[in-house]
Order: C-alpha cells, then sequence, then structure tokens
C-alpha cells in the first residue's frame, strides 16, 4: 500500500483506512474485524425479518369480521417482541460479544515497549529496550506483542493502524497504551485518527513488521552512529548543517547535533518519506523540504531554513549519505 502524497487525497486515505479495518494483519484488528462482520450479519437478519413482517402486513387482508381483542392481543404481543424481547436479545448479545472481545485483547505479555509521541504534525518512536529513538516508522517483530505507550507532545492526538489495532488517543498529560501484534511481515499505513490541526491529514506513518531476525538486524544497524562523510561534497553539507539552525532541532547520533525539536536524523535516507508521509524522500522533494518545508506541509511546525544556494547540494549529498 503506497501512502498519498498530496494533502488533497484524504478521502483516498480514507478508503485505506476502511480496507484496512475490514483485512486484519494483527491480532487485535482481527478481534475488532470479527465483531464488526458479526454486527452486520445480525443486523442484515433483523433487516430482512423487518422487511418480511412489513411486505406481509401490506399484503395481508382480513378475513371475515375483525375481533377488536384478538387484534389488541397481537398488537401488545408485537410491541413487547419486537419493542422489548428483541431488542433485549440483540444487545445482550452484542454485549457478551464485545466483552470477549475485550478481553481477547488483554495482553500481558508485551516484549517490546516502545514510546510513541504526537507532535504537530510527526511522529515520534523511542525503544526502551534497547535506547533507540527513530520517527514515523514504527518497526516490529512479526508474531510478537508490542506495547505501545502513547504520549502528545501538545493537543490532542490518535494512535490507529487499521490493520493492526483499534485506535486509541493520546491525551495532555496522560499515558494510554496499546498492544500490536502483526501476524504477517508488512508495511501498515497508521494515522492520526483526531483531528489535531490544519495537517492533520498528513500527519501519518508505517508500522512496518518484519521476522524477528531481520528485526534484529534492523536493530544493531539503526544503533549504530551516523555514517561519516565519505566525500568532499558530503564534508561541506556536514559542516553546513552543523552551522545552520538544523543542528538546532535535530539530533544525529555521533555528532554535536543535539537537538530535540525535530525528528532525529541518525539515519535519515533509510526512511521512505518526509514530513510524515507527506512526500517521498527523494533528493526533489528533500531540496524542497530543507529550503521552504510549508510548500509541502503547510502548517508544519519546521520553518524555511537559509542555506546557501552553493551549499544546498552538499547538505543534500550528505543527508542522503545517512543511511
Amino acid at each position: 500500500m503506497r501512502l498519498p502524497v498530496v494533502a488533497g487525497s484524504s478521502v483516498l486515505l480514507t478508503g485505506c483506512s476502511l480496507s484496512g479495518t475490514l483485512a486484519p494483519r494483527g491480532t487485535d484488528a482481527r478481534i475488532a474485524a470479527d465483531i464488526w462482520w458479526f454486527m452486520l450479519a445480525l443486523g442484515g437478519v433483523i433487516f430482512v425479518g423487518w422487511l418480511a413482517l412489513f411486505v406481509v402486513a401490506m399484503v395481508r387482508r382480513p378475513k371475515g369480521e375483525v375481533d377488536e381483542s384478538h387484534e389488541r392481543r397481537l398488537h401488545r404481543r408485537f410491541i413487547v417482541g419486537g419493542g422489548i424481547v428483541l431488542p433485549s436479545i440483540v444487545f445482550a448479545s452484542l454485549f457478551v460479544i464485545d466483552l470477549l472481545g475485550i478481553a481477547a485483547m488483554q495482553q500481558t505479555d508485551d516484549e517490546v515497549v516502545v514510546d510513541a509521541t504526537g507532535y504537530q504534525f510527526w511522529w515520534e518512536f523511542a525503544y526502551v529496550q534497547p535506547d533507540l529513538v527513530t520517527a514515523n516508522e514504527l518497526y516490529i517483530p512479526t508474531g510478537t506483542d508490542v506495547q505501545v505507550r502513547l504520549h502528545t507532545a501538545d493537543v490532542i492526538h490518535s494512535f490507529w493502524v487499521p490493520q493492526l489495532s483499534g485506535k486509541r488517543d493520546m491525551i495532555p498529560g496522560r499515558t494510554n497504551a496499546l498492544t500490536l501484534h502483526a501476524t504477517e511481515p508488512g508495511r501498515y499505513l497508521g494515522e492520526c485518527a483526531e483531528f489535531c490541526g490544519v495537517q492533520h491529514a498528513n500527519m501519518r506513518f508505517e508500522v512496518v513488521a518484519v521476522p524477528p531476525a531481520e528485526y534484529q538486524q534492523w536493530l544493531d544497524d539503526m544503533l549504530e552512529p551516523a555514517a561519516e562523510p565519505r566525500t568532499a561534497s558530503q564534508q561541506r553539507g556536514y559542516d553546513t548543517f552543523m552551522s545552520s539552525s538544523c543542528a538546532a532541532c535535530h539530533a544525529i547520533r555521533g555528532t554535536p547535533a543535539d537537538g530535540q525539536l525535530g525528528p532525529a536524523l541518525t539515519h535519515f535516507a533509510s526512511r521512505r518519506w518526509l514530513g510524515s508521509g507527506a512526500a517521498p524522500n527523494d533528493r526533489g522533494h528533500l531540496g524542497g523540504w530543507v529550503v521552504n518545508p510549508q510548500s509541502i506541509k503547510p502548517g508544519s511546525t519546521m520553518p524555511p531554513v537559509e542555506i546557501a544556494a552553493e551549499d544546498l547540494p552538499a547538505l543534500l549529498d550528505y543527508l542522503e549519505s545517512l543511511e
């Protein structure tokens, strides 16, 4: 599944969310989908039943003289049966199904713990063990319970990966949590499900589920410090980064850059997207993002960066070397 690139594609994003909800690849998402299908089937049966009664009532003709007392008894039975007994049975069955689903979703065996923090308008993922911070891409091992502890740095956000779990709000001053359990490898679209500002539609992320061995290799790679400049152009780009406002907002492990206002960039080039899904991470969009992020994601908190025209290609060379 490819992420929509333009901000105006919220309708497409909604479509992806719906199809994801009905195509579960996680334990909790499958339980939610089963409940949804049960409710749809039950609602269909009830609708067909009432439609049949309506048709019978329309075509039925009384035979002979009408016994009013008998009609009143029928009416009372119809009201009691259709207005009290049947709804009670339906609501009780839904209540039991929901309780069973909630009980099945309770996980106590989380092997991986990640702190997810929502910002306007991007995501930070901090792994508890080992100590690792990434942005906008959440890697998890398949077949493993992953506890995601949810925080927000500003307004209310809502964490939702339709194919893996239900949604959970991120509320200022409070820590919520949910468990992800991917049953098969894949890239699963995640999004903010609570309106949080002008770029709410462009606040997306990907959960990348990989086999445990591949996940361990990814961890080992991510724990490595940033690659050192290998060419004169990359060295010039490194110097430009450290002497500009970039280093005040972003951190790159193994360098003096230790900014905390924006996403960590240690392995920036390995990410597929810029601006939390706003544009592909390629050289053209990267140049536009560095010079004026508002042209790609209006309303984002990253300001335009004043970079000399002759230094921009070198800066891009350095950023693209951070794999």
